[in-house]
């Protein structure tokens, strides 16, 4: 029998040829993940939460902390989450609308193997998040149905053909129940999408909330960006607030929200919510409106200094648009030019890696994009990888187009 390779790791991306950001040799804009100096304030934080949190079960003595908890997350903490979200969305959030997950996939996971039908169909866009499409792909039966896009959204006149399609395949013959509510799911990021970066319009959020109220499908919104919002003002309204019981046409809930702390404090800590952990006390969430403060300053400079460099050096024959938030710049290439192709050449030689198009793609298409994130390094180091990868760009473009 086959020994089980289990190498000495780190974390996540050691090892890893394409996503490893801690090694020097090349300049790495392939994770979407906090680098050192935003993850630094944690050590505090955690301190201060778990001494504050240990000397309350020391004083009441019931150490409830360490016993089987409710199933829908610590009545306390989805209390104090439903404050701070409330606070930081600019919209009311109920704390009975509230589940605890230990982080964003595992909160897809378990709408996936609880409300859809397991022969169903699962809906995406034509680029998104990569490590979505590899959750899908373990639950065999159902099938995956990608959606195209305009204008780096989803192409919402498409996606109504497509769903009634879908559902005309099997004659509704889906393997619904009493739980398993929903014969098809759609899986997008609405606000500052992976990998476009785009924010799906308000008329588009209301369309979308009525072909899934019509076709009587789930929308669940991988909503970990939203908070990571850098203009003035609050962050865009999220699609879950535009699906109200009050409407005449609400059909008891087609929108899910699925939230998380790993892009915006720690994704160590597995703390995620869907709207529809370790209890932390008041005094946390108050922290961690600091600690977000001090990762959208970073981060909407991170982004200047890397549109700055690509307003000036991009080629003209590529081209990006502006995200307003989250995490990721989405850059157009020409079609005569393969993203796999460049980034493979780029990090041999000019040091400087991305993520190709494909990669986000469950047909196959979009190889002539690239995805380039902001999260991890400091701003110098931006502004050296994004010159360096524009340089690339023109001499790789320059030896490849006729």
């Amino acid at each position: 029998m086959e020994a089980i390779s289990d190498p000495y790791r780190r974390h996540l991306f050691d090892d890893d040829t394409l996503y490893n950001v801690y090694k020097n040799e090349s300049i790495n804009l392939s994770v979407g993940a906090p680098g050192p100096d935003l993850l630094q304030n944690c050590v505090e934080l955690m301190k201060r939460a778990t001494d504050h949190r240990l000397e309350e079960e020391k004083n009441e003595g019931k150490y409830y902390l360490f016993q089987y908890g409710m199933t829908a997350g610590l009545w306390e903490c989805r209390e104090e989450l439903s404050k701070f979200l409330s606070r930081r969305y600019g919209d009311p959030v109920k704390r009975e609308n509230l589940i605890l997950t230990c982080g964003a996939s595992h909160g897809l996971t378990l709408l996936l193997n609880t409300i859809l039908s397991p022969n169903g169909v699962i809906f995406v866009e034509e680029v998104t998040y990569m490590i979505a499409l590899d959750s899908f792909k373990q639950f065999p039966l159902m099938k995956i149905v990608a959606v195209p896009m305009k204008d780096d959204v989803v192409d919402l006149d498409a996606f109504e053909k497509i769903v009634a399609e879908e559902n005309c395949i099997l004659n509704g013959n889906f393997l619904t129940n009493e739980q398993k509510l929903f014969w098809a799911m759609f899986y997008t990021t609405p606000t500052f999408h992976n990998p476009t970066g785009t924010t799906l319009p308000p008329e588009s959020c209301k369309r979308l909330v009525e072909i899934a109220r019509i076709n009587s499908l789930l929308v669940v919104c991988d909503d970990v960006y939203n908070l990571l919002h850098y203009g003035d003002g609050l962050p865009p309204r999220r699609l879950f607030s535009y699906d109200q019981p009050t409407d005449p046409e609400y059909k008891g809930g087609n929108i899910v929200s699925n939230g998380s702390f790993s892009k915006i404090l720690s994704p160590a800590l597995r703390f995620g919510w869907i709207e529809c952990s370790p209890q932390l006390a008041k005094e946390f969430y108050a922290v961690v409106v600091q600690l977000i403060i001090t990762f959208l300053v970073l981060l909407q400079e991170r982004l200047s200094v890397l549109c700055n460099v690509l307003d000036q050096y991009l080629p003209q024959c590529c081209s990006y648009k502006k995200p307003k938030g989250g995490y990721f710049v989405w850059i157009h290439l020409p079609s005569g030019i393969n993203g796999t192709d460049f980034i493979q050449w780029c990090q041999k030689e000019h040091k400087v890696t991305a993520i190709p198009g494909i990669r986000f793609s469950y047909s196959g298409k979009s190889h002539n994009f690239l995805r380039l994130s902001i999260s991890f390094h400091r701003k110098d180091v931006l502004e050296t990888a994004a010159m360096a990868l524009c340089r690339a760009l023109s001499n790789y473009v320059t030896e490849n187009i006729n």
